[in-house]
C-alpha cells in the first residue's frame, strides 16, 4: 500500500465542508446535500461555482499536461498521482474508450453526439474523433454540455477558432447534465439535436458525480424513454471492486482502500464529489438498455472486450455501452423487464437511502434487520418493496415509508391501467369507463378493505357476481373483502374503472394501515417490557 499522504502544507485548499476561503461567499447553494441535489434537477439558473477551490475539469486538464489548470488544481492533481501513479494513464484510457465508441457509433450510422460533462473542448476525445472523420454522408453533429461557467466560456470561444470545425457541426451549451427532460426539450426546440434520429450520449466518468439523493438509474431511464430507438448510451463509472473473480483478497482490499482515498482527495474540489459503486449495482442501472456487445460489462480500458485487468489501482472504471431498444416499456410478455420498469421509482428511492448510508448491501440489511437476500431481490427489481421493508428502513434511516410504498403503488397502478387498455375490446364497442358510478359515503379514516366492502354493498351483488364484474377470480375477491389478502393495484384499477373510485386513494389507505400495524407491533413489546413505576 502507498503510505499515507500528509496534508497540504499551505492548507489553502482544505477538504470541502468548511467556509469558503473567500471573504464573500461565492458558492452559496452548494454547501448542503439537499441544495446540491436540488441544483442537479435544474437545467438553467445554476449557482456560480466556487472560485477558491479546485475544479474537476481543471484537475483533469492538469493530469493531461494542459495549461488551463490553476496552482490549486495542479496541487490536487499531484496528490492524485501520489495516490495512484496510473492516474494520467487512466485519462488516456478514457479518451481511447470514447474514441472507440464514437467510431463504432458512426459505423452504425449515428451522426449526433451528446457529450455530457464534457470538460474542456480542446481535450475532448469526442471532438478529436469526429473532426478526424471524412464522412461522405451527413455532417456529424456534436453538442458539448457542461455546467461550469469557465468550461463553457472556454469551449464557446475555442470552437469558434478551431481549425477543424469545418468537418462537423459543434455546439457548446451550459447546463446541468442531470436535468435530462428539460435538457433534451431545450436542445430539440433550439434545433441543436434532432430527436427523431438516433443520438449517441456519452456519460463518461459523469454519473459518479451525481448527488447521493439521486439515482444514476433514474438518469439512464429518462434517457431511454426520451431518446429515439437505436440511440446509444455510453456509460463509465468509478468502482472499488474488481471484475476479475480470481484476484486475491489483498488486491481487492487495496483497490477498495485506495479508491476511498482517491474519492477523499477529490473532496478538496467543488461539489459534487465522486463515489464508487459495485459491479452489481452498475449492472442494475443498465436494465433498460440492450448492451453492446451483448450483456458485456467490462472496464474502460478493455471495452468492447472482457476485462483482463490484474494490476488494479484507482481510478478503476467500469464501462458499458447500451442501445435504446425499440420498445422501452415492454409488454406483459416480458415479465422481468416489465417488473424492472414498474418498480424503478421505489427501487431508486431505496437505493438512494442505501447510498446515503455509505454502507454495503449486507451491512445495510443487517442494520435494518432485514434478510440480505430479500433486499437484493428488491434492489434488482425481482421483488416488491414490502411494508415490512419500508418500515424497517424508515425506522433506521431518514426515509418516508409511506412515500416509498406509494411510489411503488402508483407505478404498479399505471402498469395495470396500461395492461387493461391494451386488452380492451376494439374502440367503438367498448363500454365507457365508470359504467356503474357509485355514490359511497366513505370516512377519511376508513381502510381500503372497508371501502371495498362499502362498494360491494352498494352494488347489491353477491360476491361471485361482484368478482365477475371486476374480471377477477372469486376466491381472490373474497379473500380481499375479508382482509386475508392485500388489495392489488390491478384490482384497485378495475374497481376505479367500473365504479368511479380513486384507485390511488385505495392503495394509499392500504399502505397507511399496513404501516400503522407495524408501528403498533413495535410499540407493544416496549410497553410490555416497561417496569412498573
Amino acid at each position: 500500500m502507498i503510505p499515507a499522504i500528509p496534508q497540504w502544507r499551505d492548507e489553502q485548499v482544505p477538504h470541502w465542508g468548511g467556509p469558503c476561503p473567500r471573504p464573500v461567499t461565492c458558492c452559496k447553494g452548494l454547501h448542503t446535500p439537499v441544495q446540491r441535489a436540488s441544483n442537479q434537477k435544474q437545467w438553467g439558473s445554476l449557482p456560480a461555482p466556487c472560485g477558491q477551490r479546485p475544479h474537476p475539469a481543471r484537475v483533469d486538464d492538469a493530469l493531461r499536461g494542459g495549461t488551463l489548470a490553476s496552482p490549486r488544481d495542479r496541487l490536487l492533481a499531484a496528490e492524485l498521482l501520489r495516490i495512484s501513479p496510473a492516474a494520467a494513464v487512466a485519462v488516456k484510457e478514457r479518451d481511447s474508450f470514447t474514441a472507440r465508441v464514437v467510431e463504432d457509433a458512426l459505423a452504425e450510422g449515428i451522426t449526433q453526439f451528446l457529450d455530457l460533462g464534457c470538460g474542456f473542448a480542446d481535450g475532448s476525445a469526442t471532438y478529436r474523433a469526429l473532426a478526424a472523420t471524412r464522412s461522405t454522408g451527413s455532417t456529424p453533429r456534436l453538442v458539448l454540455v457542461d455546467h461550469d461557467t469557465d468550461v463553457h466560456d472556454h469551449n464557446h470561444a475555442w470552437l469558434g477558432r478551431s481549425p477543424r470545425r469545418g468537418h462537423l457541426s459543434a455546439h457548446a451549451v451550459r447546463g446541468n447534465c442531470f436535468a435530462v427532460d428539460t435538457m433534451l426539450s431545450d436542445l430539440s426546440k433550439a434545433q441543436i439535436l434532432d430527436l427523431d434520429r438516433p443520438v449517441c450520449v456519452l456519460l463518461v466518468d459523469l454519473l459518479h458525480y451525481l448527488e447521493h439523493r439521486r439515482s444514476p438509474r433514474s438518469i439512464i431511464h429518462r434517457l431511454t424513454t426520451r431518446l429515439p430507438p437505436g440511440s446509444w448510451i455510453a456509460i463509465t463509472h468509478l468502482t472499488n471492486q474488481p471484475l476479475q473473480p480470481a484476484l486475491p483478497p489483498s488486491a481487492r482490499a487495496e483497490l477498495h482502500e485506495d479508491t476511498h482515498r482517491w474519492c477523499r482527495a477529490y473532496e478538496r474540489c467543488v461539489p459534487p464529489h465522486p463515489r464508487a459503486c459495485s459491479p452489481a449495482t452498475f449492472a442494475d442501472w443498465l436494465t433498460d438498455l440492450e448492451l453492446v456487445p451483448h450483456d458485456e460489462i467490462t472496464s474502460q480500458a478493455c471495452w468492447p472486450g472482457p476485462d483482463t485487468t490484474r494490476h488494479l489501482c484507482p481510478p478503476f472504471t467500469l464501462a458499458a455501452v447500451g442501445r435504446v431498444p425499440s420498445t422501452t416499456t415492454p409488454p406483459s410478455g416480458t415479465p422481468r423487464s416489465a417488473r424492472a420498469s414498474v418498480r424503478a421509482a421505489a427501487r431508486d428511492m431505496l437505493a438512494g437511502v442505501l447510498a446515503d448510508s455509505g454502507e454495503t448491501r449486507e451491512s445495510f440489511a443487517e442494520s435494518i434487520g432485514y434478510p440480505s437476500s430479500q433486499l437484493d431481490q428488491v434492489l434488482n427489481s425481482r421483488a416488491r418493496v414490502t411494508p415490512e421493508l419500508a418500515h424497517a428502513v424508515a425506522r433506521r434511516y431518514d426515509c418516508d415509508a409511506l412515500a416509498l410504498l406509494t411510489l411503488q403503488d402508483h407505478a404498479e397502478l399505471a402498469a395495470a391501467t396500461a395492461r387493461r387498455e391494451q386488452t380492451a375490446i376494439p374502440a367503438g364497442s367498448a363500454p365507457a369507463a365508470h359504467q356503474h358510478p357509485l355514490r359511497v359515503d366513505i370516512d377519511e379514516s376508513a381502510s381500503a378493505v372497508e371501502v371495498l366492502r362499502a362498494v360491494h354493498t352498494a352494488t347489491g351483488l353477491n360476491r361471485g357476481a361482484f368478482a365477475d364484474t371486476l374480471g377477477y377470480n372469486r376466491t381472490t375477491i373474497a379473500k380481499t373483502l375479508s382482509g386475508h389478502q392485500v388489495l392489488t393495484a390491478a384490482v384497485a384499477d378495475s374497481i376505479a374503472w367500473h365504479y368511479g373510485l380513486d384507485a390511488a386513494d385505495l392503495l394509499a389507505r392500504q399502505a397507511r394501515a399496513q404501516l400503522a400495524a407495524l408501528e403498533e407491533r413495535d410499540r407493544s413489546p416496549r410497553v410490555a417490557d416497561t417496569p412498573p413505576a
